[in-house]
Parts: structure tokens; C-alpha cells; sequence
């Protein structure tokens, strides 16, 4: 499969200002990587912005607690871009995600639920790694690892202070799945998620 007829991968996050599909997303990264039929080493694009609150919306203080996307943070972070102040009139992700039918979150049930058009074929490294890192739960069974916990697993380098940031999320997400694509007792998860058509 030559880079021509490859498949592309968008791996993607948002930072919100809440937990409700209502709530203003404040950054959004992604990835578009090329599966040549045996990994994504191909980069095709990137994408990251940062967004205002909806008129009227409070910070979120457990939001901020975890993001910490001040209205200052992000008019920092945005300087004078020309996208739209508000993710839910930017139709540049919709443009960036044109064609693609596979995407790659960490929680992407979480992520997904802000994206404002349907995601066909969906793969989680959370809830895919649970039964592979298996950190015991106090009253049995295993938990969803967090991203770092997997990316610990996986033998990726931290920068703890970049954690929750949609960007650096986004990288961990794709170097996770890299390495799910190599080895053998991840291998065929990510294949029957990449042979969905």
C-alpha cells in the first residue's frame, strides 16, 4: 500500500470547560497519520486551536483544575489568529478530517461526543488497554488506565506538566497506538480497528 492509496488516521483531543456535550470546547488537537498496512509513520497534517467560551458561560473551576484554560491562557495561547473565536462556528476540523473514517482518542467516548459530525470507525487506548495494562481496581477487576499510565506502559518518556493539554495529549495518543500497531499482544486490536471499512 503506497502512501497514495494509504489509509488515513485522525487522532485527536479536546480540552473543555466541562463535562457536558454543552460545554465550550477550549482546544482541540489532532493528528492525520498514513497506515501504510503496517504502521502510521506518515504524517499527512496537524491541526491545534484554542476557543473562547460561549458568551455567558462561567469558568469551570474542576475544568481549570485539570486544563487550566483561563480566558487569558487561551487569548495567550490564540495571540491574533483569524479562526473563529468559538469551536462551534470553525468548520476548519470538519475540512481537516475530510475523507477519513478512522479516529484514535484516549476516552474517545468523551472526546467524541463535541465533535459536531458523526466519527465512523472509533478506537479507544483507554478502554482497548484495559485487560493488556490491568491495574487492579480496589473491589476487583481493572480500571481504564489514564493516558499517562498508559504511555508509562508503553515506555514513553512524561512531561507531567504538559499532560491535559490537547496537543501534547494528542502525541501520547498516537505514540500509544504506534506501539500497539508493534507489538503482538496489541497488534490485532488496532488491525481489526484499521480493517473497518
Amino acid at each position: 500500500m503506497g502512501v497514495e492509496s494509504a489509509l488515513p488516521v485522525v487522532f485527536f483531543d479536546v480540552e473543555t470547560n466541562g463535562l457536558s456535550g454543552n460545554d465550550s470546547v477550549l482546544s482541540i488537537a489532532a493528528i492525520k497519520a498514513l497506515f501504510n498496512g503496517k504502521d502510521v509513520d506518515t504524517v499527512a497534517g496537524s491541526f491545534t486551536r484554542f476557543y473562547y467560551r460561549e458568551p455567558g458561560e462561567r469558568e469551570n473551576r474542576e475544568a481549570l483544575a485539570v486544563n487550566g484554560l483561563t480566558n487569558a491562557v487561551i487569548r495567550k495561547k490564540r495571540g491574533d489568529a483569524p479562526y473563529a473565536k468559538h469551536f462551534r462556528y470553525d468548520i476548519d476540523f470538519l475540512i481537516f478530517c475530510a475523507g477519513v473514517h478512522h479516529y484514535v482518542g484516549h476516552n474517545i467516548a468523551f472526546d467524541r461526543k463535541f465533535i459536531p459530525f458523526p466519527l465512523e470507525y472509533c478506537f479507544c487506548t483507554m478502554k482497548e488497554n484495559t485487560n493488556i495494562i490491568k491495574i487492579k481496581k480496589p473491589y476487583g477487576g481493572f480500571k481504564y488506565p489514564r493516558l499517562s499510565e498508559a504511555a508509562e506502559y508503553y515506555g514513553l518518556a512524561l512531561v507531567s506538566d504538559r499532560l491535559h493539554s490537547s496537543d501534547y495529549d494528542t502525541r501520547l495518543t498516537y505514540e500509544i497506538f504506534k506501539r500497539m500497531l508493534r507489538e503482538v499482544r496489541t497488534r490485532q486490536k488496532a488491525y481489526k480497528f484499521l480493517k473497518q471499512r
